[in-house]
């Protein structure tokens, strides 16, 4: 994610010139030096919960104690626009100025904080620092809230209290007495939907920036990027850089598949008379669509899961590291809803094609263009040398001028939901793939999972198996 936040940085945070990565391990910071990203090492440590702890704070520390007031935010925050309007509007009211949970806007989330260099959060800082040093079992974010309003209650003239046994700073052994500050921070909290930190995060016009969370600390960074994502908050590396960047594409790397059944569009259903509830041949219709995408090569948009209650990404159900390993390049479902990945200001694709197989007449019929001006062809699945519709239909994907040449590639697959998959390789690429636990039926693992409940631990990537 380094191109991405680089990117992002420049061309949305504000602070081009001013930016400077905190590596941890040798590899994240050779990669930065290799790209000639601005870094700091920090030295390598087997306990990377205790190391991200303590760096944070510790490189906090080192800038306000060098004159620098600075704004800190974590890789897994993702920015829709740039904080600086927000920070220039807040920054002369307080001295620390930090994120909160959409679900608790009263507890600090440190993935975004901005602090002015004083004497006071000098202290801030090293008070904190020395409170997770000597309490390995202490939660960071914790100790920094508890510091924070000690410092608050100080300024205020409240009555400070020890902390023993605070279970709540993340483990019931840690203690901790009271910090007298000497020099009281002011400390102002954020909106929780400006900087939206949640598990199941839902932005609003006014968000500036998301930060994807998962249920522990350093977990689920799949999950995280996906949530991201399909909220359209990804940034995407490339954008200014290259032709095949992750959204901005031109010429021959706009090339995309969708799967089109009848009235759903981009999505496959579980809720249909043939095929109802069937997990076989909902697996049959993703392994044809797989299989399309790597022989024509082109980058396949992954459908929807409709079932009973439910719209749920593909990638709950199916694991995207099984697709990677078959060499197939894939986007979010929401892909072509964000219009970063848009041809144009105001046109998603610059060419479009649909391709089904008419049952009744035992056709491949295309349709090239938007209506009115849209053209049409019927290709007779006999003049093919095989009797068999669905090798006519790959054939068809891969030679027809119309259909090559098309950046958005919309195929109905209706024709192959109950049948054989033998042919052109699909078997070989079925066997392939793997998947988790289905959430169709009535008490089943994500059966309540849908796009406004969906959080970054909810993935299969890495754990899924072959059917």
């Amino acid at each position: 994610m380094l191109h991405e936040v680089y990117e992002m940085n420049n061309d949305i945070v504000g602070f081009e010139g001013a930016f400077f990565f905190v590596a941890m391990d040798s590899y994240t910071a050779n990669m930065a030096c290799e790209f000639g990203y601005p870094v700091v090492a920090m030295p390598e440590n087997d306990d990377l919960k205790k190391q991200v702890q303590s760096t944070k704070v510790f490189m906090s520390k080192l800038l306000v104690e060098r004159g620098q007031s600075f704004l800190f935010y974590e890789m897994d925050v993702w920015f829709v626009r740039s904080p600086l309007r927000m920070l220039q509007q807040h920054m002369h009211e307080y001295d620390f100025l930090c994120s909160t949970h959409q679900w608790n806007p009263g507890e600090l989330n440190i993935g975004f904080y901005a602090a002015l260099a004083n004497k006071g959060t000098i202290n801030y800082f090293e008070d904190s620092l020395i409170i997770i040093e000597e309490n390995p079992l202490a939660h960071d974010q914790k100790i920094m809230h508890v510091v924070a309003d000690d410092n608050t209650a100080t300024l205020e003239n409240r009555t400070l209290q020890d902390h023993n046994n605070c279970g709540w700073c993340g483990h019931e052994n840690v203690s901790f007495p009271a910090i007298k500050a000497t020099n009281p921070i002011r400390v102002g909290l954020l909106d929780p939907h400006v900087v939206v930190s949640s598990l199941y995060p839902v932005p609003t016009e006014g968000t500036v920036a998301l930060h994807t969370l998962a249920d522990i600390p350093l977990k689920g960074p799949f999950g995280k990027e996906m949530v991201a994502k399909e909220l359209g908050v990804w940034y995407g590396w490339g954008k200014a850089t290259s032709k095949a960047g992750y959204y901005h594409r031109e010429g021959s790397y706009r090339r995309y598949l969708f799967l089109e059944n009848a009235g759903t569009r981009g999505g496959q259903s579980f809720v249909q008379s043939k095929g109802y509830h069937d997990e076989r041949a909902f697996r049959r219709q993703i392994a044809v669509l797989a299989t399309l995408a790597k022989v024509t090569n082109r980058i396949l948009v992954l459908p929807q899961v409709l079932s009973d209650y439910h719209a749920q990404p593909l990638w709950i159900y199916l694991d995207l590291e099984s697709l990677e390993k078959l060499g197939i390049v894939y986007r979010e479902t929401n892909f072509a809803s964000n219009k970063k990945s848009w041809y144009s200001h105001t046109t998603p694709f610059a060419s479009v094609t649909q391709m089904a197989i008419v049952e009744s007449s035992n056709e491949v019929q295309l349709l090239t263009g938007n209506q009115p001006t849209a053209s049409s062809d019927r290709i007779p699945v006999s003049s093919f040398t095989t009797d068999d519709p669905l090798s006519a239909f790959f054939a068809v994907a891969i030679s027809h001028p119309q259909v090559k040449d098309s950046e958005a590639l919309f195929v109905n697959l209706d024709h192959f939901q109950g049948g054989h998959i033998g042919s052109v390789g699909v078997q070989k690429l079925h066997d392939k793939l793997a998947w988790c636990a289905w959430g169709i039926g009535h008490g089943k693992k994500y059966n309540d999972k849908s796009a406004t409940h969906l959080g970054s631990t909810n993935h299969c990537y890495g754990s899924g198996n072959a059917v």
